[in-house]
Parts: C-alpha cells; sequence; structure tokens
C-alpha cells in the first residue's frame, strides 16, 4: 500500500501542476526521486527535458520562465542535488521569476542521523522563496485532497509578490520503484469530483493591482505641465506592459531612458527617447543642466549605474515609481512615490486622462543630444578597424533577425548592448539575468528561453561565464535549438581593466583577469556543435548571417584584445564629455 500510495501521490502533483497551467518539467536523475519522475514521464500531457546536472536545470527552468512568464518544474533527488539550485533560485528571487521547485527527500527519522544522502532541505533556501513546504511520506491520514490543494496553493504563490520561487518537499520511504496501482476507494472519496473533470481541485483568481482614483490623480498632479519629465523604463515582463508603456511614452512625449532588460530599448523607439542615457551622464556640468523636475519610473529595475548617478545628484522631487512587485527599487534613496501596482494597467489609466504633449525645450535638449551622441558613438565605431566589443553590440543590434529573443550575458556584454545598441522598429526579446548579476547559468538560462518562446535566439556572453555553463552544452546538442551563442574571448574578465584593481598590474592578471588558452573550437567538437571564429572586423557579420541561416546550435567564437577595447571605450567616453560640455556653454 505504501508503494501505492507513492505512486499515487505523486500522481496526483503532476496531474494537478498540468491542470493548473504548469507543463513543463526539468528532471535531473536520482533514486528518492523515482516516483516523481515516473509520473511526468508517463502523463501524456507533461512536456519533459532531462538535464544531467542540476545547477543547469535550475537555470533552465529560469529562462524558460521569463519567457513564458509562467514556472518550469524542477525535479531533483536529495542531498547536494538540491543545494546545486540555490544560484537560480537566488537569482528568480531577487528578478522576480516564477519557479517551481520540487525535491525528493528522505523519510524525517532519517534526518540528523547520518543517513546517506540526507540533510535539512527545506532551510536551504530559506529567504528566498515566496512559499515552502513539505509534504510528509504518502499516508492514508492526509487525504488526496490535501495533495491538490497544496499543489494549488504553490502554484498561486509561484506568481503572486510578482513572481518568485517556491519548494515543494516530497518525502518518500521505500520501495521507490513503481508498481500497478490499488488505492482503496476510500482514499478517493472527497475527489470523485476532481477525477472526473479536467480542471484544478482549488481555482485561485488573478490579483487585481490597480491604481485607485485617489493615487491616480496623484501622479497626474505630478506629471501634469511638467516641462522637465523624464520616463525611465525598467525591466518588463509582457508585451502588454510594452505596448501600453510605449504608447504613455509617445503621448506624453518626454525624453526616455528605456533599460535594456525592458524590451523596448533596441524594439520601439519612443518619439524623444534617450538612446544612449548612460553615456550623457558622463559629465557632472551637463548633469545639473539636464537635471528632470519630476521622474516616472515604469517596471522594474534598471542597468545603468550612471543614471543612478545622475538621479542621486539630481534628486528629483516627485520621483514615481509603478511596478507591481513590493519591493523597492532605489538604490540611491531618491524616491519619492512608491505604488504597487500592474504597470501596463497604470500607463493605460494615465494616458487616457492626459493631452498628448509637444516638445517641450528640456525634450529638444535631450533629442538633439540624443542625435549627437548616437553619430559619435557610429563614426568612432566605424572608424575603428580593430574587431572590438562596441562593434559586436553595435552590429548584432542592428542584424539580429526580426521577431528573435537577445539574451545577454552579465559582465561587459549586457553594458556594451545598452550602451552601444542601435535602436529599431524591431521586435527584439531581449533578456538578461540582471536578479543578482551572476554569470553562473547563462547558457542554461538561454537554452530554457529559447524552449518557451520557440523562436531564435542570439545569446552574447563572455569567455569566463561560457566555461563556467559547460554542462549546459550537452543540453543544447540535443535539442537542436536554434541558439547562435556569441562568445566574446578576450582570454579572462575583462571587466577588470574598468575598476580599481586595474591599476595594481602585479596581481591583476593572474588573480582576476584569470587568463586562460581554453579551446572553444574543441569543446563544441565534443558536442557536435557548429563552430566559427572571428578574429576580423569583416570576419562577423558573415559569420552571423550564416549561422542565423542554420537555425540550429551554432558558436562564434569572437577574438577581441583587452588593451583595444579599452581604448575604444576611453576615445568615446572622452568624446562624448566633449559634446556634453559644448552643448551647455
Amino acid at each position: 500500500m505504501e508503494n501505492n500510495l507513492n505512486d499515487f501521490w505523486a500522481g496526483l502533483i503532476v496531474e494537478e501542476l498540468i491542470r493548473c497551467g504548469v507543463d513543463h518539467f526539468c528532471i535531473t536523475p536520482g533514486s528518492r526521486s523515482t516516483p516523481l519522475v515516473v509520473a511526468a514521464a508517463r502523463n501524456a500531457k507533461a512536456q519533459c527535458v532531462i538535464c544531467f546536472d542540476e545547477r543547469v536545470a535550475g537555470f533552465y527552468a529560469l529562462g524558460y520562465a521569463k519567457a513564458a512568464n509562467k514556472p518550469a518544474v524542477v525535479i531533483t533527488t536529495s542531498g547536494t542535488a538540491v543545494a546545486n539550485l540555490l544560484p537560480a533560485v537566488t537569482e528568480a528571487h531577487t528578478d522576480k521569476v516564477p519557479m517551481f521547485l520540487m525535491t525528493a527527500d528522505r523519510p524525517e527519522e532519517c534526518v540528523d542521523t547520518g543517513v546517506n544522502q540526507t540533510l535539512r532541505q527545506t532551510e536551504i533556501f530559506a529567504g528566498f522563496l515566496r512559499w515552502c513546504h513539505s509534504l510528509p511520506c504518502p499516508t492514508e491520514a492526509f487525504g488526496p485532497e490535501a495533495v491538490l490543494t497544496t499543489i494549488d496553493q504553490a502554484v498561486f504563490r509561484t506568481h503572486s509578490l510578482g513572481g518568485g520561487p517556491v519548494h515543494l518537499n516530497c518525502r518518500y520511504r521505500e520501495p521507490l520503484e513503481s508498481c500497478e496501482p490499488c488505492i482503496d476507494e476510500k482514499q478517493t472519496a472527497k475527489i470523485n469530483n476532481w477525477i472526473d473533470s479536467n480542471v484544478p481541485f482549488t481555482s485561485y483568481q488573478e490579483t487585481q493591482l490597480c491604481l485607485n482614483e485617489k493615487t491616480l490623480d496623484n501622479v497626474l498632479g505630478a506629471i501634469k505641465g511638467a516641462e522637465r519629465g523624464l520616463i525611465v523604463i525598467g525591466g518588463l515582463k509582457t508585451n502588454l506592459e510594452r505596448e501600453k508603456i510605449s504608447a504613455l511614452t509617445e503621448k506624453l512625449n518626454w525624453p526616455v531612458y528605456a533599460d535594456i532588460t525592458s524590451g523596448i530599448r533596441l524594439s520601439v523607439p519612443a518619439t524623444s527617447g534617450i538612446r544612449y542615457f548612460d553615456q550623457q551622464c558622463l559629465s557632472s556640468e551637463f548633469n545639473q543642466a539636464a537635471r528632470p523636475s519630476v521622474v516616472l519610473h515604469l517596471g522594474g529595475r534598471t542597468t545603468s549605474k550612471r543614471l543612478d548617478q545622475f538621479l542621486d545628484d539630481c534628486r528629483p522631487d516627485p520621483y514615481i515609481v509603478i511596478d507591481s512587485s513590493p519591493d523597492r527599487y532605489d538604490r540611491v534613496h531618491a524616491v519619492t512615490m512608491r505604488i504597487q501596482a500592474d504597470s501596463a494597467q497604470a500607463a493605460a489609466m494615465i494616458a487616457k486622462k492626459i493631452d498628448t504633449g509637444q516638445e517641450s525645450p528640456y525634450s529638444g535638449l535631450m533629442r538633439k543630444i540624443s542625435t549627437q551622441t548616437n553619430a559619435v558613438i557610429e563614426q568612432m565605431i566605424e572608424d575603428d578597424t580593430r574587431l572590438s566589443e562596441p562593434f559586436v553590440a553595435r552590429s548584432l543590434s542592428r542584424i539580429i533577425p526580426e521577431d528573435s529573443c537577445l539574451f545577454l550575458s552579465n559582465s561587459m556584454p549586457v553594458r556594451d548592448m545598452d550602451l552601444y545598441g542601435v535602436n529599431n522598429r524591431k521586435t527584439i526579446f531581449s533578456a538578461a539575468n540582471r536578479g543578482v548579476s551572476g554569470i553562473d547559468g547563462v547558457l542554461s538560462t538561454a537554452i530554457g528561453l529559447t524552449t518557451a518562446r520557440e523562436t531564435p535566439t542570439t545569446l552574447v556572453i563572455g569567455d569566463v561565464a561560457f566555461m563556467y555553463d559547460l554542462n549546459a552544452l550537452a543540453l543544447l546538442s540535443r535539442q537542436a535549438l536554434p541558439i547562435i551563442v556569441v562568445v566574446i574571448n578576450n582570454q579572462g574578465g575583462g571587466i577588470f581593466d574598468f575598476l580599481p584593481i586595474s591599476q595594481s598590474p602585479d596581481v591583476l592578471d593572474k588573480f582576476f583577469v584569470a587568463r586562460h588558452d581554453f579551446q572553444f573550437a574543441g569543446v563544441c567538437e565534443t558536442f557536435k556543435i557548429d563552430y566559427y571564429k572571428a578574429c576580423e572586423k569583416e570576419d562577423f557579420i558573415p559569420a552571423y548571417a550564416e549561422a542565423v541561416k542554420k537555425r540550429m546550435p551554432v558558436v562564434i567564437e569572437v577574438m577581441t584584445d583587452r588593451k583595444t577595447n579599452l581604448e575604444l571605450r576611453r576615445s568615446i567616453k572622452n568624446k562624448m564629455i566633449e559634446i556634453l560640455e559644448q552643448s551647455i556653454q
């Protein structure tokens, strides 16, 4: 009976997840999780992907949820398998990404007794979860209806407070192997209606976070008639958010800083958008001349550190943030009004209450500077004959296919695209792991993202980050997904050239840059993934165009020089400062 209950409960769990719309399962090999794995494998409605590595599985689920806006389920066995999920969990928690962790565990009587592969699993993710629950070993005393409502609650919680990870710990006693179920009818009496239907046992309705009239009036009072208004658009999750917020920017006719993670930065240029805001914050003199009187921030966090410094110097009042998450996005402690509301709905409500604005002298100045900075970046990158990272970012923003995905690794790739990418009217879904901004699991996340989107993806990743996630290549080679992996190989951590430690050459290369001679061609051959190499400026665009045609996994290794990248970036920076200071004289 115990063995049958193991299978029965596991079957209930998988079926209820699917009825709740959670049908993608990332399965890692293990013994204690046998009932859960068998239940997923034998449910015809479950979509299963096998990951050899739990860390890969966690980040794969993260990428899937970023694109699908619903969780994938990660199934692991007990012990360190669970601990390997922690990096992905911290990212999902911080970046508000739904994730469903389902970990198998040994019985409670095994904990703290020295039993093999046993630890206190429910405590591993403390502080990073929306909800955590530990199911007991299957027993007749715990009715199946309680199992079903537990799943319903867990799925609801993974979407609550803006989204995040939940953890369901499932204990099982041996034997774990599946057998023919033989369950007493008394066990199923309370769920007969559920058995005969195809809907969840408990239906949770979507939480509505709307602006009330008083709050809306406060926002309108702050923005109506403002001659020096600035819109900041942070990370966005849905096309509806992008559509409604873009419509509001057109109507307000204010300057716009659209972060690279908003999905608007490259795709839908606002009429008076500031396309290179980070570059415009280089001059303290210009910052004072360009200080806004009111800032309206819609969506999540932003990437640019200089934007924070600009707002810190200006201290605009009011500085309004509207986002569905209750967390504060206020790194310089300047926000004067924080509103928890659906940003798409809020943008639509505000747009309905305002008239289309005329371009103010402030907007005109910012538009003029945006045009000038754009022209300078274009000319300086074009004139430089060397293959550089700014050139790669700018070229990709132009030639990436319509309706495709762009995933940006942390360190320099996400910054370079934010700085040097070109606005165009292509529909590009852009994303990055900016929750805690690690370089681990980047390739795994991109694979999950592509699986959910079912469209071609371009991943721009540094050499160290690529090496950090090599196990994901096994998953990539089996999936045959249309992913182009652009590996920026500058032989180590190029970002350290921009940090104060660069003034200490005795430790820079060995202890921070960590120079290497890794053979990317060899690892691609091992995993049977097509490989190209770009060593000169004229090599990159043809290699990328050829990779796009293949619609299968391709790695393009781009050889760049740290010194070259540093020189070009500094030249652009100095020219920007010169233009900014001339503009206010």
